[in-house]
């Protein structure tokens, strides 16, 4: 492939004045005895569309223990991970309104149960220690 030096753009062309070609779709359009818009009916297509959205929404609402379970781990992992730093700050400067934000997000997610009774009651005690670290920090901001 061979590349030639800068080339000036081109000029544009002049548009097309065609008077009957172009008016014609629009003035379709309009009834002029009685100067309102005329109303065309279009066919739909788009219902065949709908059907697919549908399976894949039933496919995502599908849930299956496994995904509970994980869901479940990664949410009690954002509530240790929270109070770790809570901790850790308790060791250092103190808390701040920060670790108070964090530890509400941490906690907002509603859990499911998994299925296995030792890993829903250490979340369970996860959750309740969060809430009382939370209940804590509020009563120190007031």
């Amino acid at each position: 492939m061979r590349v030639s030096g800068p080339s000036s753009p081109k000029p544009a062309s002049p548009a097309k004045r065609g008077g009957k070609a172009g008016a014609a779709g629009f003035s379709n359009l309009l009834d002029t005895s009685k100067g309102a818009v005329k109303e065309t009916i279009a066919p739909t297509s788009g219902v065949a569309g709908v059907g697919a959205v549908d399976a894949v929404l039933a496919l995502q609402a599908t849930d299956n223990p496994g995904e509970r379970r994980e869901r479940a781990l990664r949410q009690g992992r954002r509530m240790v991970d929270a109070l770790d730093r809570l901790r850790l700050s308790m060791l250092e400067t103190g808390p701040t309104p920060a670790h108070l934000g964090l530890l509400r997000r941490a906690s907002e997610e509603t859990r499911t149960e998994t299925g296995d009774a030792g890993l829903d009651e250490a979340l369970a005690q996860i959750e309740q220690r969060t809430a009382v670290e939370i209940a804590k920090l509020e009563k120190r901001q007031d």
